[in-house]
């Protein structure tokens, strides 16, 4: 396990196709979510982001490659 996660317990999340990560993302915040992680490209994968909704559920946005 990475240290960084070490505090972080066991759990699901789930990831939706976006169109724009980085547009979601800053659309997203203006309306009160909060970013857990920033955005980040995995290669031959796509750009992911994950927030924190509102209501304090979290998801992962991801724009998929080609």
């Amino acid at each position: 396990m990475r240290a960084e996660y070490k505090d972080v317990p066991e759990a699901w999340m789930s990831y939706l196709a976006v169109d724009d990560v980085d547009a979601r993302v800053k659309k997203a915040l203006a309306a009160g979510a909060k970013l857990m992680k920033p955005a980040f490209d995995v290669p031959n994968v796509g750009r992911i982001a994950i927030i924190t909704e509102p209501n304090g559920a979290g998801i992962g946005w991801m724009t998929p490659v080609g």
